[in-house]
């Protein structure tokens, strides 16, 4: 099923642009005081605030990255934006060696760190996992962590109807996550199809289409239809990090 963008490719770069020039400030900061810090103490505080500080920064990259991809990017650019931010580490450390390596995840459903599922039956996953090393040494003291970073936003619909007469009465349940557990959409639409590989006609608010949003990532939406029958329906999501998911599943 195809959608329609609306200037995606362009909020997706922003939202790297804005992410790297934080992950800038961020690094310059943090490793000039674990850096200075080394030239006087051994104490794992100026580290850890690096370390944290350089976290912080592979998280928004993904994040970031997934958002262009979700909305049409090409998926070459979590790589690049990781090269960037690779750069970024080594460049801003002014007294010592720091490496950032990545590795991002390739498996049976993830290709480049990208896992895009939207599927029919109910589900659809926008997703990215890379795997991190950090290797950070100053004057005195040297720091080393593997860690993983997990980016996703997964959407579920279920639909049901109800025949009386010539009218269907529809009614969908849509419950967004993250990687955290459930989350907001930061906006929703909602389609539905009447006939094998028919079009997707969009539901609209300003027609027959009411939604109940419980707060907790769960949205309760009914609608009629006449003289049709529903076969599925489709729900498109935007988080409020900017990723992109859609699916769809068959009315019950």
């Amino acid at each position: 099923m195809k959608r329609k963008r609306k200037n995606s490719s362009n909020s997706g770069q922003a939202l790297i642009i804005t992410s790297l020039i934080i992950t800038m400030l961020l690094l310059s900061t943090a490793y000039y005081v674990f850096e200075i810090d080394n030239n006087v103490t051994s104490d794992s505080t100026s580290m850890d605030y690096a370390f944290q500080a350089t976290k912080v920064s592979t998280v928004n990259t993904v994040v970031s990255s997934l958002a262009s991809v979700s909305n049409g990017g090409d998926i070459s650019v979590l790589e690049t934006n990781l090269e960037m931010l690779a750069s970024a580490v080594e460049n801003h450390s002014y007294d010592g060696d720091s490496r950032l390596l990545f590795n991002p995840l390739n498996s049976s459903t993830y290709q480049d760190g990208i896992e895009r599922a939207w599927g029919s039956n109910g589900l659809g996953i926008s997703s990215a996992y890379v795997t991190f090393s950090l290797n950070a040494s100053g004057s005195s003291v040297s720091y080393y962590s593997e860690y993983a970073v997990n980016v996703t936003t997964a959407l579920t619909i279920e639909g049901s109807s109800t025949g009386y007469e010539s009218e269907e009465s529809v009614n969908v349940t849509c419950r967004v996550y993250d990687e955290q557990g459930f989350t907001l959409a930061n906006n929703l639409t909602l389609l539905y199809q009447n006939e094998t590989d028919g079009p997707w006609i969009p539901v609209s608010p300003l027609g027959n289409l009411n939604t109940i949003d419980y707060g907790n990532g769960t949205y309760f939406m009914t609608f009629n239809v006449y003289d049709q029958n529903v076969l599925d329906v489709s729900a498109q999501i935007s988080d409020s990090r900017g990723i992109f998911v859609m699916a769809s599943a068959p009315v019950q």
